[in-house]
């Protein structure tokens, strides 16, 4: 027997945030593509992308025109119809919705995973090789005290690995390591991993060798994208100098697959950060992460800001990694923000998420109603929207 793909429904939902990454760049609010998924079968599965590189009308009209492709397609189909558009469009386009291959496709992949009824979606992308993910925490920009004290606060609640965003100017990244070093030696914390995340704000080679230098001095094991994502060359020569001391990882100069390679043969890596928008479909970010493997490189499994549905995939995904280099950094809003459109909040316990199961049944549709995002241009997206919760609403 097979499911075909009967109707699509794509939502968007809004969230306001107040953080600051490397730089001290505001992100004020999140976008999140959320999709359903309603197959001949009554599975319904669901699925989230969040824009990158791109804005969310881009990619929520990209979503419209993938669901008009895929629908009355078998899952199987849908599944490589997908990845066989989202390949063509690396090889054509300069930038591509990553969003919307990644809400539809996870979606599909969710629903596949509910026909089949299999325990987990990793077993549909390569198999469960964990049921329970380590993951990272991160601290945002901001006085360094402040993250000093959340640094305290990640360490007591277990977890072996902390991202941290930096400043770009050196008297402040110095004030903030002095910060940093003091917790870790105060604890005593001889395996505690800090990554420092510089969103590639060091524009000149000289300054990224200065302060790659305080990092070195103050026990920083990994940076972050030190460089603007197209200075391959020069990030090249800064690991060069500093390896085998500091790790270099890299995550905005990623935009398709073909850059794994590309990292690989400059030596400009030691590992990469897969976002989890930053190449669409799953099932191509999975292919991508292990070819990265097989070249020598690591793989970090990153972080969107994502709901509970692109958590739950993402969480997937790390499950199906034969090898697991870092823990996810994605946490979800409900554990940064306390956003939940779940019934029953997810919960970190000793630096670990368990893999978890979702469906329409355990959404919490006020969350969906009070977050959804009009469009001055899509006069009747919110009406259409509330319908079709309600729809489902009153059919569950």
């Amino acid at each position: 027997m097979v499911a075909y793909i009967k109707a699509v429904r794509i939502i968007v939902l809004s969230y306001p945030t107040s953080h600051y990454i490397s730089g001290w760049r505001p992100i004020t609010k999140t976008f999140h593509l959320v999709t359903f998924l309603i197959t001949d079968s009554g599975v319904i599965g669901l699925g989230e992308g969040t824009p990158y590189g791109s804005n969310i009308v881009e990619d929520y009209t990209k979503a419209l025109s993938l669901a008009k492709i895929i629908q009355g397609l078998a899952l199987d189909d849908a599944i490589y119809t997908l990845r066989l558009k989202e390949y063509e469009e690396f090889r054509r386009k300069k930038r591509v919705n990553y969003g919307a291959y990644l809400a539809m496709e996870s979606a599909v992949l969710h629903a596949l995973s509910l026909y089949r009824k299999v325990e987990y979606e990793a077993e549909v992308l390569g198999g469960t090789y964990r049921t329970e993910v380590p993951v990272a925490y991160t601290i945002f920009l901001n006085h360094p005290k402040i993250m000093a004290w959340k640094l305290e606060k990640a360490v007591k609640l277990g977890f072996k690995h902390i991202k941290f965003k930096i400043p770009c100017t050196s008297e402040e990244l110095e004030k903030l390591l002095e910060y940093i070093y003091f917790i870790k030696k105060q604890n005593d914390i001889e395996d505690l991993i800090l990554r420092a995340d510089a969103n590639g704000c060091f524009t000149r080679f000289e300054q990224a060798v200065k302060a790659l230098a305080l990092m070195e001095k103050r026990g920083v094991n990994i940076v972050e994208q030190p460089m603007p994502r197209d200075r391959i060359g020069e990030i090249a020569k800064l690991r060069k100098k500093f390896y085998p001391f500091i790790e270099i990882m890299l995550d905005e100069s990623l935009r398709r697959p073909s850059d794994v390679k590309l990292f690989a043969q400059t030596e400009a890596a030691d590992a990469i950060n897969f976002h989890p928008s930053k190449l669409g479909c799953l099932t191509i970010t999975r292919e991508a992460m292990l070819e990265a493997q097989k070249l020598g490189l690591k793989v970090n499994p990153g972080s969107a800001l994502m709901t509970e549905i692109g958590l739950f995939h993402y969480l997937n995904l790390v499950a199906s990694l034969p090898r697991l280099d870092y823990p996810l950094e994605e946490l979800g809003l409900c554990n940064l923000y306390g956003y939940s459109i779940v019934q029953e909040p997810l919960t970190i316990t000793n630096g670990c998420i368990k893999l978890f199961n979702i469906n329409i049944y355990n959404l919490d549709h006020n969350m969906f109603k009070i977050s959804l995002m009009k469009y001055l241009s899509k006069k009747d997206f919110l009406r259409r929207a509330i319908e079709f919760m309600k729809h489902i609403i009153i059919s569950d």
